[in-house]
């Protein structure tokens, strides 16, 4: 996907000939229609004409709007989605079988703490750090626990969410091992104000989007999940899928980048506009980069997102089991 980032001040989108044109301090930028499959609008202060939202609605275009923390606050997207109605009329049928409810949700958790197992294992031969196969193997235990959760769906739901948090606290107790020093990673604390714990949440923002996009293109409802407990106004289903693509699409991203020198700046705890808009172009590329799926084929990364969002809304239409994605990492 070809993505174009939009930041600064003062920045005013419009249209010529089939060209967005982009105008600001520094000057002009013509960028040809055919060249673009997103827009992401970064910071605060930009305008957009209608006549280019018009037209990028007609070629396919998403615009995403992102707040400071990277929590995409508006996806605009052409409204062309497929087998809408024979899909949510599949997914609220199977919200309301228990049985069936709690297979799913056991396959987007299982599929979450395989894929940190799965990560750990890389690490320890890549990086010749032993005791990294340890902390797997403690963590795919409780993917064994999470299947054995049987009884009332809501009950099981904390189960697994339980479990989930304990493979999560080793996972992240490993990782944190690895990231250097001099940046005071605590471990991951969503309200932290440390920069590691910044660039997670702005990078898990910009996940959100892009499976936010993938489910409503193939028909679901990104407000009616499995896992999470329904919220009023919260795309539960997308919390539910991200789990899957969390270790792939960011956390192996900021690892190496934070390895390899990468060095996030905060101000009053929020990420300066240049680290945001590097965030941005790491995000965008890394997701491009091909991985072979568990038992599955090698296909980009945005590929096995838009795969599965098709393939869970397939097996729901078919009232039949998901496996949820998880990567192969070692060759």
């Amino acid at each position: 996907m070809r993505v174009l980032i939009v930041e600064g001040y003062g920045v005013r989108l419009g249209v010529r000939r089939r060209c967005l044109v982009i105008e600001s301090r520094s000057g002009r930028k013509i960028v040809p229609l055919a060249e673009i499959d997103r827009v992401v609008l970064a910071t605060s202060r930009i305008s957009i004409t209608t006549a280019a939202l018009r037209m990028l609605a007609r070629a396919g275009v998403d615009v995403v709007v992102l707040d400071s923390r990277g929590q995409p606050m508006t996806l605009l997207t052409p409204p062309w989605i497929t087998r809408t109605v024979d899909t949510r009329r599949a997914q609220y049928l199977a919200y309301t079988e228990p049985s069936t409810a709690l297979s799913y949700a056991k396959s987007f958790a299982v599929a979450k703490i395989c894929n940190q197992a799965s990560y750990l294992r890389y690490l320890a031969r890549t990086l010749g750090e032993r005791s990294l196969l340890e902390d797997a193997a403690r963590i795919e235990e409780k993917a064994s626990q999470v299947l054995s959760v049987e009884g009332p769906l809501e009950e099981a739901r904390k189960s697994i969410m339980g479990i989930e948090g304990n493979a999560a606290r080793i996972y992240w107790g490993a990782i944190a091992t690895l990231i250097p020093r001099d940046l005071g990673f605590p471990g991951r604390d969503q309200d932290s104000c440390d920069p590691v714990n910044a660039c997670l949440n702005y990078l898990y923002g910009m996940l959100y989007a892009e499976c936010f996009r993938a489910l409503t293109r193939f028909g679901l409802d990104p407000f009616a999940g499995f896992l999470h407990v329904d919220r009023s106004g919260k795309p539960v289903l997308v919390f539910d899928f991200v789990e899957m693509f969390r270790v792939s699409v960011v956390d192996s991203l900021l690892l190496k980048a934070l390895r390899e020198g990468f060095r996030p700046r905060l101000e009053s705890c929020l990420l300066t506009a240049d680290t945001r808009g590097r965030l941005i172009e790491m995000f965008s590329r890394w997701i491009e980069r091909r991985c072979r799926e568990r038992l599955g084929e090698v296909k980009r990364l945005r590929d096995h997102i838009s795969s599965h969002a098709l393939k869970l809304g397939r097996a729901l239409r078919n009232r039949a089991s998901y496996s949820g994605f998880v990567e192969e990492w070692w060759r």
